[in-house]
């Protein structure tokens, strides 16, 4: 399947990030209209969400997904289901927050890596929740294999990790191993 990653710094802007994303999701995915050969007059009323707070547009065959932290927004769109997730690295309780949602696994990575393992699994779940459209509380495998690392192929999916930036984590799920991914931006 064929995939664009959209990326917007919103540094300069003058409104809320969340305010400013429909907006921005509908120029991405009349973007991906456009370069796919498709036709698409997407405007920021027409998404609707799915009960767990997934985008969709009815009618559109284009599957999309956004995340936001900071400054940084992203949308990823393609011909089937995607999730993305976007983090900017913050000073947070981490050890809690992995004992709460994270599994034993998951929580011995964590304790190892420290700040940074916590958020690359993070973004990990979160991008495998919006794929599968539970979201990041839903029926989560785990996502540390038997060598105690991060697994890429997680029932089916596959996760990728993009390299943006120091303290920024980010990835998506698809689910094709080899998918082809354009990033832009």
């Amino acid at each position: 399947m064929k995939y664009k990653i959209f990326l917007c710094d919103l540094t300069g802007e003058r409104c809320d990030p969340k305010e400013l994303s429909r907006s921005l999701c509908a120029e991405a995915v009349n973007a991906y209209c456009r370069m796919e050969g498709m036709e698409a007059a997407v405007k920021p009323q027409d998404f609707l969400e799915e009960e767990g707070g997934k985008p969709y547009l009815e009618g559109n065959p284009v599957h999309f997904n956004v995340s936001h932290s900071g400054l940084l927004w992203l949308c990823m769109a393609g011909e089937a289901p995607c999730g993305i997730d976007i983090q900017q690295e913050k000073d947070c309780s981490y050890e809690k927050i992995a004992a709460r949602h994270f599994n034993e696994d998951e929580q011995n990575y964590i304790k190892r890596e420290g700040l940074s393992g916590f958020f690359r699994l993070w973004t990990m779940r979160e991008a495998y929740g919006k794929y599968t459209g539970q979201g990041f509380y839903g029926d989560m495998p785990s996502f540390i294999g038997e060598d105690g690392e991060p697994v890429r192929d997680v029932s089916g999916a596959y996760i990728r990790e993009i390299e943006i930036g120091d303290g920024i984590y980010c990835a998506y799920c698809t689910g094709g191993e080899d998918d082809e991914i354009q990033f832009i931006g």
